[in-house]
């Protein structure tokens, strides 16, 4: 995505299509810890976060983001969802001294507000809304740039965002969409439908779920969307999952859980079209963190310099400041940049610059002093020269420091691989078919680099249990280990099978990605 992206920028959009509950009372918070999915207590002030309200047996009623300000809440939500929100929130209110009221006040949102100069006035807070870093405001800013609402309704969709009443609604579960992975906490504690989406969580999860799939040709799908697609398997042709967007070559799909595995090539088939396509996982856009855009950023910059692109990779670079102030490495870069294109002054300010975010920085007083020697200030290069070794010195002591740390945390691994070791042992003396026991065994063999009998206890583990989906996994890193390439694929795909029937999406996605790798390299042909 280039640098004009409004993932990089400061826009302001009016949110029509939300509205705004404010919450007091001293119960507050308390209460709706207790009533929603997301984890509040997690929240500080001027924070919102993404929730839902499911019912009593796990689906879904609402969803909305909550947040903290110092004397209330605020609850903004879709509006043909307020009054049911405000109703449902205020059956539930007995003893709790907590009151819902309306507030009629233009809302806007401003992405990537902390690139503005202004200070905020009047109630505000920071949340993620699409994967882009926004601020909930009550007033239009006089001079910022109004988002690009088309490029954000495709970030909407690459980032799996539903919209209710269009991707959700209240006849389904949770675990059916991208909320569970952006709206829920399944670590918080008790609340409504807990029980239930807990449940389906710990079991298979569910049998249709949002990805994305990445075609290999653009292709125009439009009027096959919320239609149902089918795949095509050496056992004939099965229904794989639904269309619902479209972003030029990136499908988002409903997929059937057999075929989630991401990195897997799938032949789907849509009426008389059929089209190749490539499993990935949600969110497209993964960095919404400010230190994570910058570093993206970032490489975006050292890409473009490699492409001998001086003027971009120069503004990518000073982007990822505005995002995170403190990345060393885009300072470095900067100076390197232009001292290569001779602009040496330029090159030592922003060497100065590294400095005061990283004092110990050799490579500034190297730099600085190669680009002094080069404009002709010969003492000052020397003096930077004369830095540089001080500091050389401090760093080889720190890196001799974290040697030993090293050292120290191996010794306190063996141990435990030893504890580990004798526990199994026990265990397999009483009963040699334990897998638990077995595959415990040939992850100490694996890690000792043991192969051989890695892969004998690894080949009794799947004799016992053949679903046991972990154990097809190190059983291919072992075969590869040894060199035995076929055997670690026939491993790879039929741990990949297992995997996600089981719902065992983690190790299903990891083989996959290393059947992938395997079956691309040289040494397997």
């Amino acid at each position: 995505m280039s640098l004009s992206s409004i993932r990089f920028n400061l826009s302001q959009m009016h949110l029509e299509d939300y509205s705004l509950i404010k919450v007091t009372g001293t119960d507050r918070e308390s209460f709706f810890q207790g009533q929603v999915s997301n984890d509040f207590s997690m929240l500080s002030n001027y924070e919102g976060q993404l929730t839902t309200r499911l019912n009593r047996v796990g689906k879904l009623q609402s969803f909305f983001f909550i947040a903290k300000l110092p004397e209330y809440l605020f609850l903004l939500c879709p509006k043909k969802l307020i009054t049911s929100v405000k109703a449902d929130f205020e059956k539930f209110i007995v003893m709790d001294d907590v009151v819902l009221e309306y507030i009629a006040s233009d809302l806007w949102i401003r992405f990537n507000a902390f690139l503005e100069n202004d200070q905020v006035t009047g109630p505000y807070f920071n949340f993620d809304f699409y994967g882009i870093n926004a601020r909930l405001v009550l007033d239009r800013h006089p001079s910022i740039q109004l988002t690009d609402e088309n490029e954000l309704e495709n970030i909407r969709v690459l980032n799996g965002w539903p919209k209710w009443g269009v991707d959700v609604s209240d006849n389904q579960f949770i675990n059916d969409s991208y909320l569970n992975e952006i709206a829920i906490s399944y670590k918080k504690g008790c609340f409504l439908g807990q029980e239930t989406a807990a449940k389906i969580e710990n079991n298979r999860g569910a049998a249709y779920y949002p990805v994305l799939l990445k075609l290999e040709s653009v292709e125009d799908l439009s009027k096959f969307q919320k239609a149902d697609f089918q795949i095509n398997l050496e056992d004939g042709e099965k229904k794989a999952g639904t269309l619902l967007y479209q972003v030029q070559n990136i499908i988002q799909v409903l997929l059937f859980r057999d075929f989630r595995v991401v990195g897997r090539e799938l032949n789907l088939i849509f009426g008389t079209k059929k089209i190749q396509a490539i499993v990935m996982e949600l969110p497209f856009y993964k960095n919404f963190l400010k230190p994570d855009i910058a570093l993206e950023l970032y490489h975006d910059g050292v890409e473009a310099f490699q492409n001998n692109d001086l003027v971009g990779a120069l503004e990518y670079m000073k982007r990822a400041l505005a995002f995170d102030p403190g990345l060393a490495d885009a300072y470095e870069s900067l100076g390197v940049m232009l001292g290569r294109n001779e602009k040496f002054q330029e090159a030592i300010v922003w060497m100065d610059k590294l400095l005061t975010v990283n004092p110990q920085s050799v490579m500034a007083h190297t730099n600085k002093s190669l680009y002094l020697m080069r404009l002709g200030k010969i003492e000052e290069a020397e003096a930077e020269k004369s830095l540089a070794t001080v500091k050389s010195f401090a760093v080889f002591g720190q890196e001799a420091k974290m040697k030993k740390q090293l050292v120290e945390e191996q010794k306190k691994n063996e141990e435990e691989i030893l504890r580990r070791e004798k526990m199994f042992l026990q265990v397999l003396e009483i009963d040699e078919e334990d897998t638990i026991a077995l595959y415990g065994m040939a992850d100490i063999f694996f890690q000792r680099k043991e192969f051989q009998s890695a892969i004998k206890n690894l080949e009794k583990v799947i004799a016992v249990d053949s679903k046991y989906s972990t154990a097809y996994l190190l059983l291919g890193k072992a075969s590869e280990a040894e060199g035995d390439y076929e055997k670690a694929q026939k491993a790879y795909q039929a741990g990949i099978v297992v995997a996600s029937k089981r719902g065992d999406m983690m190790p299903a996605n990891e083989m996959q990605s290393r059947l992938n790798q395997l079956v691309m390299s040289p040494s397997f042909s």
